[in-house]
Formats: structure tokens, sequence, C-alpha cells
């Protein structure tokens, strides 16, 4: 962001102020800040504000900045050596980022001098004969000496000079480095500031950032820019003679809501460079200036929220990729546990044989070593159970199997997916005729995914299934609640038996009846200010009965020795 005044803002600047304030007397002056003045000056029929700011800027104002209560020292001094004197002149030193401000005419008039400068930055209060009695903000120059009492070096100040020939712009090209920036190499030996190079060098056809050797070459480009310097030039003596419109560049910086326009920097020419970007155009330059830094703070505070709200939607975005990288990871793992659960389903008679085996030998109190060994051994001699054993993990009480499709070259598509009862050792994708490695629990036994659910295979060879609690009912219905086709009445008559048995009723000892209904009737929706627990449901529609059943409910145990001994 620009906050300091080149040259030509100078010249732009008091062209102004010598149309309209000269002749006007001090009323009083005000300090904002330790390098901040307000000058009040006034005639019969008018009145303005003059702003200084030491090292940084110098423009009448319409802002009502807030002033110290107590003035300094430096404000009292001023007060009483000017004020009621007309203001005189203002006039640039030459070519210099130097003020001087005359207050009083003769052997009475007193001189204000504000320096400009990046990096001496100073105020230098004078009285007659240019003899220093003040400085303000002073820093150590090496080119110019000054202090309390001694005569202000007014003639060290650059003239104004004819623009730079032909032969000193290639000579202070080619001494530069290789690949600088051009308007870098320019800047310190031309008065018209960098945005004006800026100019002349888009007017000349090279991009705006043109480097030496890449995008500008010094042997064969010079002509051309020294040529397109030349309205740099013109710009500038303009600005020394007539007033100039003012020009804020703006940004535009997105927001949630939309977009903030942020100034960024003040001209008193709308450079080429600047004519595609965001601007506002004043009547003149110090109407520019004014509302450029009278609007600093507020644009500073709507920065802040501004980062403030970015920083928040980059939390936000983190937080949202994390979600979405755990979603795919998990899915994935999901997607890999449910093939390994088709796998052992498409392996069940060798798993529970493998199961049997080992939890016959721990229950016969074998050694773990001993177990290891009667393993081996058997693989030695190719018994197929024992070769899909890959390891033992009996601390854990689980074992590590090798398994393969059987009968098919390809897992077929199974709709529900199958409780992880089995943890996983190596992450492996289940490809066609590979072999997969999987860690089935000693505890449990190979079975299917319904088992765990109140289930039975109905007469017409359906599977019927209920929830144990309310939590599997959740699961039921949300898992495997899908459309499907009319279940004949036999079916329905034997769930609803079942049903029946598994409810109040058979504590009860009372016959009733059980009803069903169809999907599209079954929501987890609630009415308006109600709620649905877990394991409840909302029903609407109409509920079809089923004739009363009987409380007489059988089971069965399916079972087979082994054969095969280790």
């Amino acid at each position: 962001m620009k906050t300091r005044f080149t040259t030509l803002d100078i010249c732009a600047v008091l062209s102004e102020i010598n149309e309209k304030i000269i002749g006007m007397r001090l009323v009083n002056v005000y300090d904002i800040d330790h390098k901040t003045y307000l000058f009040k000056l006034a005639r019969p029929d008018n009145k303005a504000m003059l702003l200084v700011e030491s090292g940084m800027r110098i423009h009448l104002s319409e802002f009502d900045w807030p002033k110290n209560p107590m003035p300094s020292n430096f404000s009292v001094k001023l007060r009483k050596h000017l004020r009621g004197r007309r203001l005189v002149s203002a006039t640039q030193l030459g070519i210099d980022r130097i003020v001087d401000l005359q207050f009083g005419s003769g052997d009475a008039s007193y001189h204000v001098f504000v320096e400009l400068y990046d990096r001496v930055s100073q105020h230098v209060w004078l009285w007659h004969y240019y003899l220093i009695d003040v400085i303000v903000m002073s820093q150590e120059n090496d080119d110019v000496k000054t202090a309390v009492h001694e005569a202000y070096p007014r003639t060290s100040a650059r003239g104004v000079e004819p623009i730079t020939t032909i032969e000193r712009l290639q000579e202070i090209l080619k001494s530069a480095k290789p690949e600088s920036v051009v308007k870098r190499v320019l800047n310190p030996h031309l008065p018209y500031g960098a945005s004006c190079i800026d100019h002349s060098i888009s007017v000349a056809g090279f991009p705006v950032n043109a480097k030496l050797g890449k995008d500008f070459h010094w042997e064969t480009d010079t002509g051309k820019l020294h040529e397109a310097l030349k309205t740099a030039d013109e710009i500038l003596r303009s600005a020394m003679t007539h007033v100039c419109q003012g020009f804020i560049i703006q940004k535009l910086e997105k927001k949630s809501d939309g977009e903030l326009k942020t100034n960024v920097e003040f001209h008193p020419y709308l450079f080429n460079h600047h004519k595609d970007q965001p601007h506002k155009q004043f009547d003149s330059f110090n109407k520019a200036v004014d509302e450029f830094f009278s609007s600093l703070e507020s644009q500073k505070t709507d920065m802040k929220l501004l980062q403030r709200e970015r920083a928040a939607m980059r939390k936000l975005d983190n937080v949202r990729k994390d979600h979405e990288s755990r979603l795919t990871g998990l899915r994935s793992e999901q997607e890999n546990d449910q093939e390994k659960a088709r796998l052992i389903e498409s392996n069940l008679q060798m798993i529970d044989e493998a199961i049997l085996v080992v939890r016959s030998a721990i229950a016969n109190q074998v050694d773990w070593k001993e177990i290891r060994s009667l393993v081996h051994d058997a693989q030695v001699r190719g018994d197929k159970v024992a070769s899909s054993i890959k390891s033992l993990k009996l601390e854990t009480n689980s074992m590590v199997m090798s398994l393969r499709w059987v009968g098919i070259s390809k897992p077929p598509p199974h709709s529900p997916p199958v409780e992880d009862w089995f943890g996983s050792s190596d992450e492996e994708e289940v490809a066609p005729g590979s072999s997969v490695k999987v860690e089935v629990d000693l505890s449990m036994s190979a079975v299917f995914w319904f088992e765990k659910f109140l289930w039975f295979i109905s007469s017409e060879n359906y599977l019927v299934i209920g929830g144990r609690d309310a939590q599997q009912n959740e699961i039921i219905v949300k898992r495997y609640l899908n459309q499907g086709h009319p279940i004949p009445p036999k079916t329905l008559n034997e769930a609803g038996t079942m049903a029946i048995c598994h409810s109040a009723a058979w504590d009860a000892k009372v016959v009733t009846s059980a009803w069903w209904v169809r999907r599209e009737q079954v929501s987890k929706t609630a009415p308006s200010g109600e709620y649905l627990t877990t394991g409840s449901f909302l029903i609407r529609g109409k509920k079809d009965y089923l004739p009363p059943s009987y409380l007489v409910y059988g089971f069965g145990f399916l079972f087979k020795v082994s054969t095969i001994a280790v």
C-alpha cells in the first residue's frame, strides 16, 4: 500500500495549495500525534485545514481529525511565532521532496520546511535568514547536515533537469545487474516516481515488471523507453502548473457475503497500467489524498475482520477436507471389510475347521509354541486347512488366514453389508484369483450377517429378521428395509408369530394379532414438536392386521462333527 508522497504528488498538491489558500492567515496549529500537525488557515470568506505528516504527506483536508487536548512544545512555538501571519508561498525546493511554507514577508518572514523523504523524516521550523530554530523528528542523513542555529542547506536541493539523454539512459541500464527489474533500476535516477515510470514502460510496450535481459534489452529497447519517458516528463511539468484530478486505485477482496474494495494507491493521474483496475476519480488530487488517508483506519478495521473471516474459513475448509479424507478412508475400509466378509462366507467350512482345530488345542491346554509347531507340521504335510493359516495371534485370541474365492473368479454382489466380527491385518485389495490375508477372531464362528439378529427361514424360503433391541431395530430399518416384491401370506403369518413371541405378549401370555405395513409407510421423521428415540419409528397410513397367533415358538441346533485332527 502506498503511504508516502512522491515528487509528482508534491507537485500536484502544491499547485492546488497555491491556488486555494495562499494569502490566508494562520489561525491555529494542532497536533494529531507526535509527527502529524494541522494548520488552520482562514480569510473573511473562507477557511481551510492544511495537514502535515512528517516524512509522509502534506495536503488540504476536510476530515475532522482527532486533536490532542494538550499541544506539544512544537505546536506552542508555532502558535507563538506564526499565528496571525499570512501564508505567502508554498514551494518545493528544486525537485527534492522538501516543501517550504513561508509565513509573513520581508524581515518578519518565517519558514516551515517539511521534508518528505523515505528514510530521513523531519519537520524544520526556521526564522528569517533561514537559520534553524526547531527540528522535529530529526534523523541522520549522510548528505545533508542540519542542526539548530545552523543555516538550512537550501542550495543542496536538486534542480528540475531536462529529461535524461538516451546515452545516459543506456549507461544506467547497462551498469545494472542482469535480470534486474527495469523500474527499480531507473527510479533512483529519475524524479517521476515508481508509478509514473511504470506508466512510461507500459506506454513503450513492455511489461510493467520487465526484467533486463528477458523482457527488455538495453541494446535495442532503450530508444523506445526514452521516447516513452517524455510522457512522464510532460506529466510532471503539467502537475507543477495545473490543478490535477485525483485517483484512488482500489483492490477487490472477496468476502463470504460479497466483495470488499480496499484503497491501495493515490495518484494525480490515471496511469496506463491502472486503467483496468477498480478506481475512484476526484475533482482534485488533494481530495483524493484526503479520502485515502481519512479512510485508512476504517479500512484497517475492515481488513482485520476480513483476515479473521478468511482464517475461520481456512479452518472450516481444513476441517471439511479432514472429514472428507476420513470418510473416504472409512468407506475404503468398509468396502475392504465387506469384501473380506464375503470372502469368509465363500470359505465357511475351511474357516470353521481351522477355528475348531485351534480351539481344541487351546482347550486341551496345549502350549502355544506346541500349537504353532503342530500347525507347521500340518502345513508341511500339505493340509489345506493348515496351509491357509498364515500366523497365530494367540495372545489376542485370533489368527491370520489366507483366503481365496472358492468356485468363482470374482466376488459376487452382496447388498447387505456385513458387520465386523473379525479384525483386519494387512490392508490388501481383493482381486480375482488372488489370496487375501484376513484376521479371524477365535471366539467367533464363520456366521452369516443376519445371525446377530432374531432370524429364521420361512416355509417359503424367505429370510425373516428382527431386532433384539432398539439399536438393532434402528440398523434393520436404515440398512435393510428396502423396496421389494410382495410377500406371500404364509410367510407374513410366520413373521407375525415371531413378532408376537418376542413381544410383551409372551410374558403376559396374551394371544393377540400382529400387523404389517409397507416400506413407504415407515418414517424416522417425527411430527413437529415431537422426537423419536432410537429404535422408534412413525407409521403412517393403514395397518394390515394378521390373524391371532398362538404363543408357540420352536428352535433347533445345527452342528457337524469334525473329522479333521491335528
